[in-house]
């Protein structure tokens, strides 16, 4: 299923909607900005929980199948979507096997997904006996998921799913979403204004601003730009794709082939030749004309300088790519003049420190 948009809406305060879009059949799909940028709307609307006016242009197909348009609208139960909340919608009267049974009674479009399946990836086993009201935050945003998926959908929305569930419960639902996307064949579409979600999940990023698409991309691509992270502070980060090279038993450490450079993380959990996602914070990284020797910094890459900040800062970032892929450096502007970087040029990147994206999903 590839969803197209074409949408012009226009609210009563005076905000406008305006934007193309195109949500792939595949992988994570994320609309990433700050409040009022336009997400939720967008994501509404792709749902059919919102049609707008007669005043406003919306064009909304599904491959070959019109959703919405002048003279067409197809409601949301007929559209194949299901729709995940920020507050979990679970019937409290029901433990989790008859909430989950429910869905799978009442499937509004038939698939053929296994329901042990569902279960297996998103760990629900040990959950099905619970009341509803005995769940953590994540154990309950799972099992919303799940019953999206035994409904019957055929494409994900999820509306800041994590956005009500604190921070150590987020980092341990974010492996089974991921789990969940690279184990099924459908597109999702995942809204949230924290970049650490997006930089976890997304495949495809579109950057909202003002209800104008700001940007858009692979989030390999977009998530070293300095635009994206020019605002981002100490947060500032770079994902990149490496795969398993192999184990070091002796050290505990799995080396890592980004680019053909070698990457040192903890990754025993992999098999080798798996993909695996890295987030390099930019704070992390430094810089030498010259490659350092005797050095307790395991990650030291040859790379080149692509751009750096144009501010008065005391610090800037500075974008290095190494062959097709990029990591991003936080640097003083005194360090930058001292050491005359320019684009072009040949320098290492010192990491101190790389986290490895979805090592974990226990709970």
């Amino acid at each position: 299923m590839e969803i197209r948009a074409d949408i012009h809406l226009t609210r009563s305060a005076g905000f406008i909607l305006d934007m193309n879009i195109t949500v792939q059949p595949n992988g994570i799909t994320a609309l990433f900005g700050p409040s009022g940028s336009g997400k939720s709307t967008l994501l509404r609307l792709l749902a059919g929980l919102e049609r707008g006016t007669v005043q406003d242009r919306i064009r909304i197909t599904s491959d070959d199948t019109v959703w919405q348009d002048e003279t067409t609208f197809v409601p949301p139960e007929k559209r194949g979507i299901g729709f995940v909340f920020q507050q979990q919608q679970l019937f409290p009267h029901l433990n989790v096997q008859e909430n989950l049974l429910f869905a799978l009674n009442r499937q509004h479009t038939q698939n053929d997904l296994d329901a042990d399946q569902v279960y297996e990836w998103l760990n629900l086993m040990p959950l099905l006996d619970k009341n509803v009201n005995q769940l953590s935050g994540g154990e309950a945003q799972r099992v919303a998921i799940a019953r999206v998926l035994l409904n019957g959908a055929r494409c994900i929305l999820l509306d800041e799913p994590l956005g009500s569930i604190d921070t150590a419960s987020r980092s341990r639902i974010l492996p089974y979403l991921d789990r969940l996307h690279r184990n099924l064949q459908i597109p999702m579409v995942y809204v949230s204004h924290s970049y650490e979600e997006i930089s976890y999940l997304a495949d495809y990023l579109f950057v909202l601003e003002d209800g104008k698409i700001k940007s858009k991309g692979s989030l390999l691509e977009l998530s070293s730009t300095l635009e994206l992270n020019s605002t981002e502070g100490d947060s500032a980060a770079a994902v990149i794709q490496c795969r398993v090279s192999r184990h070091d038993p002796t050290y505990r450490l799995s080396e890592l082939d980004f680019e053909g450079a070698k990457i040192f993380v903890n990754a025993e959990n992999y098999q080798v030749d798996d993909s695996v996602r890295l987030r390099i914070p930019a704070r992390d990284v430094s810089i030498a004309t010259s490659q350092p020797v005797n050095s307790s910094i395991l990650n030291i890459l040859e790379v080149e300088v692509v751009s750096f900040e144009e501010s008065p800062g005391p610090s800037i970032l500075v974008r290095l790519r190494r062959n097709n892929q990029f990591i991003l450096a936080r640097i003083t502007r005194k360090s930058l003049n001292i050491l005359n970087i320019q684009p072009g040029q040949k320098v290492y990147a010192q990491i101190k420190s790389v986290a490895l994206l979805m090592e974990s999903t226990s709970e």
